[in-house]
């Protein structure tokens, strides 16, 4: 077996755990251990034995400057942590330095050069195939859930043991009516996950089915910031084609109404469509609004947890010099994209995409959501830079 095949291996097992089965595993002490971040750490270890046995190391400079970004804000929320304390739990404070100090170096340092030596036609492909397989499967389970009352429950696999028999709480309620949460055990993960892939899977895609189950799918999460975060990327794309966009959601919307007459007006705590979609509370966001108790240059508050409204949950807790660092690691990769030449275009949509949603709300600590999005931002550098080498040599 040659290398080329043992990284289309690898990268498929990668998929396998983070994109098809993201939430199987366990937890100790409360700490989730999936086997998909298991694996990246395996992954990890595997490169760097391979990168002490060659003696080099090799690493593009749009990769770290992006990775050199995100060391402010981790150094800065260590600093405040020591000062100021924390009150939230162990496990959210690990899925903290997972999520900003392990996988950010993970990906743009270690994991480009790997990504960068696989067939790029390959990586479309599988991304394609895990697109529609956990959409078709989430619309299966979302029937399912409706017509039986029960989920669909692998301990292990599709979800984590110790959460099992779980699901119903976890926010996965519109009144009587369940989101569609696939195999990731909550609609707005799964949405929010599914929406830095969908435009490779929009673009690479060829079947008309298979794209309406995707948007289906997306819909049936019955969440708001996905929704918007859909109409956000069809106006990215189609901004020069207005009639274009006019006719998709005049589509969109007419799926909407079907949905709304059949079961948001029967089951749905909001009474109707128009009540869900203009809800006042904001899906009880506001209260994170009103909380906010004024402008802080250092946060007002102890450091807890990263709420739904990603930007504004930070200001909170860390004042304007965490917002202006945090703005720091997670814009840096579009605005080198926007900067320079010779970038992957459909990565960095999928990144804006998700810098977009967290308006809404983020799903940040939440797994495997920041994978998706180091993954995106990593791969916005490699495929046409690949290409030009290619070409010169």
């Amino acid at each position: 077996m040659n290398n080329e095949k043992i990284r289309e291996y690898l990268f498929f097992i990668g998929l396998l755990f983070l994109v098809y089965l993201p939430k199987g595993g366990f937890k100790i002490a409360g700490i989730p251990f999936t086997w998909g971040y298991l694996y990246l750490g395996f992954l990890f270890l595997l490169l760097i034995t391979i990168i002490l046995q060659k003696k080099t190391f090799f690493v593009q400079s749009k990769h770290l400057i992006c990775y050199l970004a995100t060391l402010p804000f981790v150094l800065y929320f260590s600093i405040n942590l020591i000062f100021r304390g924390y009150s939230g739990s162990l496990g959210n404070l690990v899925a903290f330095y997972v999520s900003f100090a392990f996988l950010p170096l993970f990906f743009y340092l270690f994991l480009s050069p790997f990504l960068k030596k696989i067939e790029y036609g390959f990586i479309e492909k599988k991304i394609v195939q895990a697109v529609f397989l956990v959409s078709l499967y989430g619309v299966l389970l979302f029937i399912f859930k409706q017509v039986t009352g029960h989920y669909i429950e692998i301990p292990y696999v599709t979800v984590n043991a110790d959460d099992l028999g779980t699901l119903e709480g976890k926010y996965n309620m519109r009144g009587s009516l369940y989101k569609l949460i696939s195999t990731y055990n909550n609609g707005n993960i799964f949405g929010v996950c599914i929406l830095m892939l969908f435009p490779i899977f929009h673009q690479k895609n060829t079947s008309k089915i298979k794209l309406m189950i995707v948007i289906l799918a997306l819909i049936l999460t019955l969440s708001r910031t996905v929704w918007l975060g859909l109409l956000f990327y069809f106006i990215l794309i189609y901004k020069d084609s207005i009639f274009r966009l006019i006719r998709i959601y005049a589509l969109l919307g007419l799926i909407l109404i079907v949905i709304g007459t059949f079961f948001m007006n029967r089951y749905f705590q909001y009474g109707s469509l128009s009540g869900f979609i203009l809800d006042s509370k904001l899906g009880g966001r506001i209260e994170q609004i009103r909380q906010l108790s004024g402008l802080s240059f250092f946060g007002s508050q102890t450091f807890k947890f990263i709420e739904e409204i990603v930007y504004l949950s930070i200001f909170k807790q860390l004042g304007f010099v965490g917002i202006l660092l945090f703005c720091l690691s997670f814009f840096m990769p579009v605005y080198i994209a926007i900067t320079t030449k010779n970038n992957n275009y459909l990565y960095l949509i999928g990144c804006m995409l998700y810098l977009f949603v967290c308006c809404s709300d983020g799903c940040m600590l939440y797994i495997p959501t920041l994978v998706f999005f180091y993954f995106v931002s990593t791969m916005i550098f490699i495929s046409k830079n690949r290409a030009e080498k290619q070409n010169v040599t």
